[in-house]
Order: structure tokens, then sequence, then C-alpha cells
């Protein structure tokens, strides 16, 4: 069976296509990934004005294209925070129906950390072992506890690269108050959700998405960072302007103007729930979608 997932996020939109036998193994066909800035304004005004909707489909458009040309059976389309937020997601939704022919499902936060956590679990962490993997998105973070493909606990926070550059970074570059406000506000909106975390036990941490394999690019592809090596980074990027974070050696380019936001939110993660270390994992919410889907079809069967 061939099967297509694509991730409508609110940094980037990302295309999968894999060849299927079982929920547990399948073949990558096809790997797209654009960055789309969904979340760009959107999660400050709540709306998705008209230029990110039509960059949005135009994308979309392009992926089907590419999923069909490989054979793709099926395509599951979800939408994670900006659609979410967006007062006016039933038109995006209805647009892109109309546009691309996907039908999309818009996915709660837990809903979300459930599939990227399934995804950490089953492609980054040994059978047997108790995980937490924390994913860092545009518009929101979600950090879930597995064990063995199952979930133990689940949590989703408004807390994204995309939206608290936007909310508080307007110096170039950033200057220590926004970087205080920005600290502050991740406190604030974690402490709960630490609390309830640090009740769990887990062997092994992971972290996933777009943030984190910035930051693993930035330091020359490590498979594992530690929290005093991530401090580090953190301010040796907000220290640099925009133009000299775009040529910082591994680091996107088009990710330069989120990674201190999204940098930052990893490392007071990793402060609130004392870890010391993490190991980055590459499959994330796009291989939760297909694992989850390719289990209900075996179900069916």
């Amino acid at each position: 069976m061939k099967l297509a997932a694509i991730d409508i996020g609110s940094n980037s939109i990302k295309l999968v296509v894999v060849e299927a036998e079982t929920s547990d193994t399948f073949t990558v066909l096809a790997q797209e990934r654009e960055v789309v800035r969904l979340g760009q304004e959107t999660l400050v005004n709540g709306h998705i004005n008209d230029a990110a909707m039509l960059r949005a489909t135009t994308c979309l458009k392009r992926f089907v294209v590419v999923a069909e040309a490989k054979g793709a059976e099926k395509i599951a389309a979800i939408a994670t925070a900006s659609v979410r937020e967006a007062n006016n997601a039933d038109e995006f939704i209805r647009t892109v129906e109309e546009e691309t022919g996907l039908r999309v499902e818009v996915l709660s936060g837990l809903e979300e950390a459930r599939l990227i956590g399934l995804a950490a679990s089953k492609g980054c962490t040994e059978k047997g072992v108790t995980s937490l993997n924390i994913d860092i998105g545009g518009g929101s973070t979600e950090i879930s506890i597995f064990r063995d493909g199952e979930p133990l606990k689940l949590v989703s926070t408004k807390l994204g690269a995309v939206g608290l550059t936007d909310r508080f970074i307007r110096s170039d570059p950033p200057a220590p108050g926004e970087l205080d406000a920005l600290r502050s506000e991740i406190r604030v909106s974690l402490e709960r959700a630490a609390n309830e975390l640090r009740e769990q036990k887990w062997d092994q941490t992971t972290a996933t998405s777009g943030t984190a394999l910035a930051i693993s690019a930035a330091l020359n592809r490590a498979a594992i960072v530690d929290l005093p090596e991530l401090k580090r980074l953190n301010a040796k990027i907000a220290a640099l302007s925009l133009a000299d974070r775009r040529n910082v050696a591994g680091l996107s380019p088009q990710r330069a103007d989120i990674i201190v936001a999204g940098g930052i939110v990893l490392e007071e993660v990793m402060g609130a729930l004392g870890i010391e270390s993490l190991r980055f994992c590459d499959w994330s919410l796009r291989e939760g979608v297909i694992i989850d889907r390719l289990r209900a079809w075996e179900r069916s069967q």
C-alpha cells in the first residue's frame, strides 16, 4: 500500500510518501518540505490572511502532484496550531478542499502530541524503553511520554517558534529585555505542565521537528546535545544579527529568524524537566500519521 501524509504546520508544510506492508515497516518514496509561514501573524491575530492562504494552497497543490506521481492511494492531510487557533479555520479547510481536493483534519494539541510521540517512540526509541519527546513547532510545543508505542502522558502548550518570535522579538539582534520577556512567558506557560511531567519517569529523551534538527545542524549534525552546550549555542545565536544568523554553518537561512525563540523554548523545557541531555530524532508528525493510519487499516482488514 502506498500512502502519503501532509503536515500543515505553522512554519512549514511537509510531505512524506511511503510504501508499506505493515504499520511497523515502510519505505519512504518521497519527502518534501516548504516554508510557508502559515502561522506568521495568524498566531498573534487569530486569522489566516489571504496571502498565507494562497501560499499554503499553492504548496499543497504541488504536494498532491508529487504524491500522486509516486502512486499514493490515499493522502492524509492534517493541520496543527495555526489552523486550530484561526477564527477562519473553516474557510481555510473549505478553500484547500476546493483548490486541491484534500480534506484537512485539524488536530487538537493532545492528538498532535500523541502522533508525534508515536513516531519518536517507534522510530527513535528501543523497545521496552520509556521515552519523553519534545517537539517545538511554529505555533505550539508538544511533549509526550511513551512506552512501546503507547502514550503514558501527553502535553500541548501554546509555545511555538513563529508565534513567540512575532510576539517578543522586535530588535536585531534581539534586545536583552526581549529575551527576558520571552523566557518569562515560556516559564509561566510551562509551570503546570512541568509539574505534571516530573511526576512521571522516563529513561530517554528525544527532540523532534524543525527547531531540534536546526540545532543539530548548527552543532555539526550532532546526534545528542547536553543542556550546557545548548545554552552556549543559544547565547551565541541570540547575540548575532539576522544577517549573521543566516550565515551560521548548518543553519537554514529560512529558519534564522525563528531559531532564537525555538532554541530558548528547548532550553527552558530541558531546564524545567531536569533533562541533562537529549537525542535528536528525524521522525515526527508525518511519520506518526502514517503509522496511525496504517494501524487503523490493519485493524479494518
